[in-house]
């Protein structure tokens, strides 16, 4: 009779079905923003890499944006007609942006979905967000003068429920790995987050590091969080080492970015922290901080 309990640890076949199993939690939707301009290029470069490495399936977003509805005037059909020429132009524009943009995706020896969607400006974040939903991780370039809207990053992080990646822009890209990741731990709700969000490439990395930075406001650390975390890890086949370092001139980010830096590492999980507007965030807080200067890709998730 069957006892109902699950096999213990032990057995060599659980161990290698438990094993099997961890290895399809994988990263399989990589979505990304496409809008015609050398920035592009960029983007697709992350995309691809993550695609090879996990063999998963990529989608780019094309956003045609249309021009927005004039005051209704009573009697006057003259706004109208103005409006109807104007959506036609958009959608000309739109047609030809498309076309490059196919034209583009062909290049590539990997088969690339591309969704358009002819929307007002102010719908972009919306539109974005509920595609993310359905997929794994949202590619974009770090938001430092580079094409990426703010609305649009900061929709995504706090709205869709999953990681955005942010990759640096170059003007070469470089090809992404995940051999050497720097998980930048405090224990909190969001960097649990990431850290979920974040187990494929913990699972494919060579090297894990666990870093937790005391800051002025928390000078001493507890033991036990940075121990929990780096036995959760190994329970899921992670062996992370931990390190506990002093925060440089009272900057959490800059001390990350030093680690990240010293340790070679490929890439850097953090959780995001902010209120309503990317904007509104804790000026030289570690999430806007990194944000803006990291050379190397971040996993950000809320």
């Amino acid at each position: 009779m069957h006892s109902g309990l699950m096999p213990s640890c032990s057995c060599p076949q659980w161990g290698a079905l438990t094993h099997r199993f961890a290895r399809t939690l994988m990263i399989k939707d990589v979505i990304t923003w496409l809008d015609g301009s050398v920035s592009d290029e960029v983007r697709l470069a992350a995309v691809l890499d993550i695609v090879r490495q996990f063999k998963g399936y990529a989608t780019g977003l094309f956003f045609n944006i249309l021009p927005p509805p004039p005051a209704p005037i009573d009697g006057d059909l003259t706004g109208a007609v103005g409006i109807a020429a104007l959506m036609d132009q958009a959608r000309a524009s739109g047609d030809k942006m498309e076309k490059t943009i196919v034209d583009r995706l062909r290049r590539y020896d990997v088969a690339i979905e591309l969704r358009r969607f002819d929307i007002l400006g102010s719908d972009i974040a919306d539109v974005a967000v509920r595609e993310a939903r359905c997929a794994d991780t949202f590619v974009l370039i770090r938001p430092n003068g580079s094409q990426d809207p703010d609305r649009l990053v900061e929709g995504i992080l706090f709205g869709s429920g999953r990681h955005i990646l942010l990759v640096p822009e170059v003007e070469r890209p470089k090809s992404i790995v995940f051999d050497r990741v720097l998980v930048a731990w405090n224990a909190s709700r969001e960097s649990t987050r990431a850290v979920a969000e974040a187990m494929p490439y913990l699972r494919i990395a060579k090297d894990v590091s666990v870093v937790m930075v005391a800051d002025e406001h928390r000078k001493k650390m507890e033991g036990t969080e940075g121990d929990a975390i780096k036995k959760h890890l190994k329970h899921h086949g992670v062996a992370a080492e931990l390190h506990r370092v002093k925060c440089r001139n009272g900057n959490v980010g800059e001390t990350l970015l030093a680690e990240a830096k010293k340790k070679r590492s490929d890439l850097i999980v953090l959780g995001g922290y902010g209120h309503t507007r990317l904007r509104e965030m804790l000026l030289g807080g570690v999430t806007y901080h990194l944000m803006h200067n990291s050379p190397v890709p971040l996993l950000m998730a809320h």
